[in-house]
C-alpha cells in the first residue's frame, strides 16, 4: 500500500468540507434558485424540510466554512447568498450527480442530494482515494474493501486488483473536486479529517482478506462545525 500523498488528503479533506450535515441541500438550493431574503420565516419557508433550529446551525456551520454569507442590499434587507466558493461547488455537484446517477449509486436513490452526499462519502475515504488516484500501485484487501463495496475496485485476471467502469467513470468527477480544492486550498486546510463514511451497502464479493456482508466501520462528521 503506497503511504498517504498530499494530492489524496487534499481531496479527503475537501470530501470532508462537503459532507457536513444539510451543505448539499443548502447549497444546491441556492445554487438552483438564487439568495434567500433574511426576512422572517423566509429561510424557514424555503427550508421547510429542514427543522428551524437545525437550520440555524447549518447556515452557521456554512458561514464559518466560507461557503455561504450575509449579504446587506441597498435596501437594508439581508440576504443569504453563496460565496465564491459556495457558488464553483454547483459544477462538482453535477459531476458527481451525473456518475452517481449513471451507475445507480447508491441503489435506488434517484434524489439528487442523496447521490451526491453518497459520491462525497467515497471520497472520504483515504485508501479509496489513494487507489483511484494510483490503481496500479499493490494494496492489500483491507484497503480496498470499501472502493469493492462500492463497485469502484474488482479482481483482476493479471493484477490483483482493476477499476470498474464505475471507477474509471469516477476520474472526471474526481479532477473536478481536485479543481476545487487546488482553488480554495485555504478553505480545504482547515479541514480536521473525519473518519470515512460508513458504506451505504455490505461488501459486495469475497475477496481474499475481506469477509463477505462484514459492516465497514467509519462515522459521518459531525452535523456543524
Amino acid at each position: 500500500m503506497t503511504e498517504p500523498n498530499p494530492e489524496a488528503d487534499s481531496l479527503v479533506r475537501t470530501a470532508t468540507l462537503l459532507s457536513y450535515r444539510w451543505t448539499t441541500r443548502i447549497i444546491t438550493e441556492l445554487d438552483d434558485n438564487g439568495p434567500v431574503a433574511r426576512r422572517r420565516g423566509s429561510l424557514a419557508a424555503t427550508f421547510s424540510d429542514i427543522p428551524v433550529d437545525v437550520l440555524k446551525t447549518a447556515v452557521a456551520g456554512l458561514r464559518r466554512r466560507g461557503l455561504v454569507r450575509r449579504e446587506t442590499l441597498t435596501t437594508g434587507e439581508q440576504q443569504l447568498t453563496l460565496t465564491e466558493p459556495g457558488l464553483a461547488l454547483g459544477d462538482v455537484y453535477d459531476r458527481l450527480g451525473r456518475w452517481a446517477r449513471q451507475h445507480d449509486y447508491p441503489d435506488d436513490q434517484p434524489d439528487f442530494v442523496t447521490r451526491v452526499e453518497a459520491a462525497l462519502g467515497l471520497l472520504r475515504d483515504p485508501h479509496t482515494v489513494t487507489f483511484l488516484l494510483n490503481p496500479h500501485a499493490p494494496y492489500e484487501a483491507s484497503r480496498v474493501a470499501r472502493a469493492v463495496d462500492a463497485g469502484l475496485v474488482r479482481q483482476g485476471a493479471h493484477v490483483p486488483w482493476i477499476l470498474t467502469d464505475a471507477g474509471r467513470d469516477l476520474q472526471g468527477p474526481l479532477a473536478e473536486v481536485q479543481g476545487w480544492a487546488t482553488a480554495n486550498t485555504a478553505l480545504v486546510q482547515r479541514v480536521r479529517h473525519a473518519r470515512p463514511a460508513p458504506p451505504v451497502s455490505r461488501v459486495r464479493a469475497a475477496v481474499p482478506g475481506v469477509v463477505l456482508g462484514a459492516a465497514l466501520p467509519g462515522a459521518a462528521p459531525r452535523r456543524s462545525a
